[in-house]
């Protein structure tokens, strides 16, 4: 039902410009309108549906508009959350990785991820893939299992999903979003 609402929200979205790179003004990604808890809670349990986080031992994101639904998810599955922040820590086991995304590009810092562990990637969305993409670095540096990769939607207009694919990776989403001028056209998945 609220999947419905952030639909909604979508379609009636403002888009703005950044450099090369567009913001669709959303509930999840941009906490414009706020972002109603049903939301997250709906967007949270279709997901479960369609990922694999059986046998996963911790749930990764990055800082910070994975936060939200990456959270919501633990709390759901009770699976440990791990976050990686731009901030280096210092820690023994940290690992570091660079990422360049859509709108920006620096470092991301992981920590808390052992060999053999298995790693469920969770982010907002994806759009060129990079942060995604760095994720899975770190997890392969650490010696760790990707289990499964999850998303709220996927910017088309980006790439990043079918670079993802020709890497033989599956991301699950639940919704495929298009932009058309001023106007974002959604689809489900």
């Amino acid at each position: 039902m609220s999947l419905e609402l952030l639909k909604e929200q979508l379609r009636k979205a403002r888009i703005i410009q950044k450099g090369d790179y567009r913001y669709i003004l959303n509930a999840i990604t941009e906490q414009e309108p706020a972002l109603d808890p049903s939301i997250l809670d709906d967007c949270a349990a279709k997901l479960m549906e369609k990922l694999n986080f059986q046998g996963a031992t911790k749930i990764l994101t990055a800082e910070a508009m994975g936060i939200p639904i990456a959270t919501t998810l633990s709390l759901k599955t009770r699976i440990p959350l791990v976050i990686a922040t731009r901030r280096k820590k210092g820690t023994f086991d940290e690992i570091s990785v660079d990422y360049i995304c859509g709108y920006e590009n620096g470092v991301l810092h992981i920590n808390n991820i052992k060999s053999q562990e298995k790693v469920l990637i969770i982010d907002d969305l994806i759009s060129t893939g990079g942060t995604i993409f760095s994720l899975i670095e770190g997890i392969q540096k650490a010696g760790a299992e990707i289990v499964d990769i999850g998303a709220i939607f996927n910017k088309m207009d980006y790439g990043g999903m079918k670079e993802l694919e020709k890497r033989g990776y599956r991301p699950k989403v639940l919704l495929n979003v298009r932009l058309n001028g001023h106007q974002v056209e959604v689809e489900d998945c």
